[in-house]
Formats: structure tokens, C-alpha cells, sequence
């Protein structure tokens, strides 16, 4: 039975959930916009291994507001997180901006990390100039602005199904200045791509979907990954879209235990 937990540490307060105790601690974080229920697909395949432990990110779900939304804010959130809670390190797992969070801890912080898994990673800084990305965001941020119900919001996005109804969730519960600082291209400021890839020295696992579904990770750039991480593998679901692990827990949890055991 996962318990929703707080995290209250020089004025970062971070919402969390953990796991029952399984094994070695996983810590799980979300993409922008997004919360730590992203995850409750994939949980339940990987918590009989490992303890499990799912944050909301700052101005995400029920954590704190914050002045910025930097992947090195956000960087640095974590950080304190793990120093407190951990006194050795973990496994940590990412989607998409929180891939770009894990990536910057195991780099700059190495003692807190012990294997890395970057689902769909948004570490490239040329999303930012893609027309469809900056659409959905803008389209996001202009009905969080309009609506201030869940319903509403549901009835006006992309999303169908109980997708819509979770992402309305995540939506109404979001700071509007996190999708703000993505699309004025603050998010990357302190954010050195190339320094941090040849800074990492755990064990990583990229797992991509398809680029013609929407995923982030091409060719060339699962490429451009394998030959700057020194101990880099490269995953990749075809019917995989951004969201890999909700499209498809099974075969990411699959991946993601495969690597863990491995390290």
C-alpha cells in the first residue's frame, strides 16, 4: 500500500508517495505538466522489487510554488530530497522533464545516484522550437488560464477517455508558470547538454518511443547518447508515443528491470 507522504526541508515542500519496502529505494519522476500519478500504471510491476518513491515536482500536483522553473531549480529540489531521505544511492527513473532532472543529479551529484533510466528524455533544446510541442503547451496554458474546473478543462483538450480526465486533473493542479518558462526557453538556462553527458558515470538506460508517434528521441540522437555516456544502453518501443510508459507499462517495466538488475 503506497502512502502519500511530505517532504518540508528548507523551504522546498514536495509531495511524494512511497512504496511499500521491496528492496533498493526507485525513485520515479514526471514529466512538465504532469504529476506523480503518471506513474500508477508502471508502479505496480516495478514496487515488488524495489521501494518505490513518486514525487510531484515543484508547482506540480501538491507540491510547492516557486519564483523559477529551471531544469537546475528543479535540480536542485531533488537533490535536497535525496540527501535527506538517503544515505546511500539510488535508482532513479525519469520521463521527459524529469528524465532532463535525473540526468543533471547523476551528473553533478554521483553519489546519489546508482543507475539512471531516462524514458523519452527532454533534454534537447531544439523541442523548444517545434511547432507541434509549443502548440500543446500553448493550447495547455490557455486552458489552464480559461477554466477553473476539472470538467471544463476536460471537455477542452487534446485528451479522450480517462487520459483527459487525469490530464484535466494535472492541469488544474499546475503552477502556469512551469509551461511558461519552457515556452520562453528558460527551462535550459544552466542546463550544458554535452558537460553533463560526459559527467555521468553510473549506468544509464534510454527508452525511446517512436519518433513518428511523437516521441522526443530520433536515430541520430539515441546515437548522439550512446557515444557520450560511457555506460549508455539504448531501449526503444515502436508503438511508443511521448509517453512510453503510460502507452505501455508492461514492456517499460520490462526495460526498466531488466536494466536495474543489470547494474
Amino acid at each position: 500500500m503506497s502512502e502519500e507522504k511530505k517532504f518540508n526541508f528548507k523551504n522546498v515542500k514536495l509531495n511524494y508517495i512511497k512504496g511499500p519496502d521491496s528492496g533498493l529505494p526507485l525513485v520515479l519522476l514526471h514529466g512538465l505538466s504532469d504529476r506523480w500519478q503518471s506513474y500508477l500504471s508502471l508502479i505496480p510491476f516495478l514496487c515488488p522489487y524495489y521501494t518505490i518513491y513518486a514525487l510531484d515536482l515543484r508547482g506540480h500536483g501538491k507540491s510547492y510554488r516557486a519564483n523559477s522553473y529551471k531544469i537546475i531549480d528543479y535540480a536542485y529540489d531533488i537533490e535536497l530530497f535525496l540527501a535527506n531521505l538517503f544515505d546511500k544511492p539510488v535508482f532513479m527513473v525519469g520521463q521527459s522533464l524529469g528524465a532532463a532532472i535525473s540526468l543533471y543529479i547523476a551528473a553533478k551529484y554521483p553519489e546519489r545516484c546508482m543507475g539512471l533510466g531516462l524514458l523519452e528524455p527532454f533534454i534537447f533544446s531544439d523541442r523548444l522550437d517545434d511547432d507541434e510541442f509549443r502548440k500543446y503547451f500553448i493550447d495547455c496554458l490557455d486552458v489552464c488560464t480559461r477554466y477553473k474546473s476539472i470538467d471544463l478543462i476536460r471537455k477542452n483538450i487534446k485528451e479522450n477517455g480517462i487520459l483527459a480526465e487525469k490530464r484535466a486533473t494535472d492541469l488544474i493542479q499546475l503552477d502556469k508558470k512551469t509551461i511558461k518558462a519552457v515556452l520562453n526557453k528558460k527551462v535550459f538556462d544552466g542546463f550544458d547538454l554535452d558537460g553533463l553527458l560526459s559527467e555521468v558515470s553510473c549506468p544509464v538506460m534510454v527508452l525511446r518511443g517512436n519518433p513518428g508517434l511523437d516521441g522526443f528521441i530520433t536515430e541520430d540522437k539515441a546515437s548522439y547518447l550512446k557515444e557520450r555516456i560511457n555506460n549508455c544502453v539504448v531501449e526503444y518501443i515502436e508503438r511508443g508515443s511521448h509517453i512510453v510508459h503510460i502507452d505501455w507499462p508492461l514492456e517499460t517495466a520490462g526495460y526498466i528491470l531488466k536494466f536495474l538488475t543489470s547494474v
